[in-house]
């Protein structure tokens, strides 16, 4: 069973968690609890766990100060972090930190159990890969195969941007792309401008636009295109295309068709003449 301690300065959220989540139904002892940053990282020392849950505003040491410090320590240990301060550096310095999920408050109980079913999950491939490392290492095997099996399925962003992909010439929330990798929205949406260098919107308007002007090229009518790329109405798509491009998506259109042929043209007027 993995082992997990709460962190907060707020005796009712402590409380709370303590009651409202079936620990046990995912498979995780609470071992304890602390209201400051330094007490946390007491506890931490002494009961080793698995997973912390910590408010990032605590008196002593903040959430994220606490973690830069058991990671050091404890660098295999995974982190949830809430707080009621939903601010674009705190959030940064998370994803920085390695955290696995922040959620904001109040606290949910879906939000959190599905945090730590997505936690948990985590810790079990990881624990499984490196249970195959060690058999790998003891038998001295140079082929890797079974540890690259183990390995998690790529990151939450190669998963939403995989997503993005494939439903995105639909009409596509951030919310569902969250939902789908199991993270918070917000959170998704600053992880995801980090890794990729653009936000969530900038991706997807941009493959929406590289398929609109797939689909010109090919003849196919500005109407008909707005709707094959996700834009219920012509003018936002016109709108959008030609912020994109430049141009409007009709003059795209014409202006890619391809000029008259001049030889063949020329040969034209000769028979003409010659008649």
């Amino acid at each position: 069973m993995l082992k997990a301690v709460v962190f907060d300065d707020e005796y009712i959220v402590l409380e709370g968690l303590k009651v409202m989540i079936d620990w046990a139904g995912f498979g995780i002892e609470l071992a304890g609890t602390a209201g400051d940053g330094k007490s946390a990282l007491n506890l931490v020392r002494e009961l080793a766990p698995d997973l912390v849950l910590t408010d990032i505003r605590m008196p002593g040491m903040d959430g994220l100060e606490l973690i830069e410090k058991i990671a050091e320590e404890r660098p295999d240990t995974a982190f949830i972090v809430f707080s009621g301060f939903n601010e674009f550096e705190y959030v940064k310095r998370a994803i920085h930190l390695g955290v696995a999920d922040y959620l904001e408050k109040p606290i949910t109980i879906e939000s959190i159990g599905k945090a730590l079913g997505k936690v948990v999950r985590q810790l079990e491939k990881q624990r499984e890969a490196y249970l195959i490392k060690e058999q790998w290492e003891r038998s001295r095997r140079e082929e890797s195969g079974q540890a690259e099996q183990a390995e998690p399925k790529g990151s939450p962003v190669e998963q939403a941007r995989a997503y993005i992909d494939r439903h995105g010439m639909r009409d596509l929330t951030l919310q569902e792309v969250a939902d789908h990798v199991g993270l918070n929205a917000a959170y998704l949406s600053v992880l995801f401008k980090e890794t990729m260098g653009e936000s969530y919107i900038k991706y997807l308007t941009r493959i929406r636009m590289e398929r609109a002007k797939t689909l010109l090229l090919k003849g196919m009518k500005v109407g008909d295109v707005s709707e094959k790329v996700g834009y219920h109405t012509y003018r936002h798509f016109s709108e959008i295309f030609k912020k994109y491009t430049g141009i409007p998506p009709g003059q795209y259109k014409e202006s890619s068709r391809p000029e008259p042929d001049s030889a063949a043209m020329s040969a034209g007027e000769s028979k003409r003449d010659e008649r």
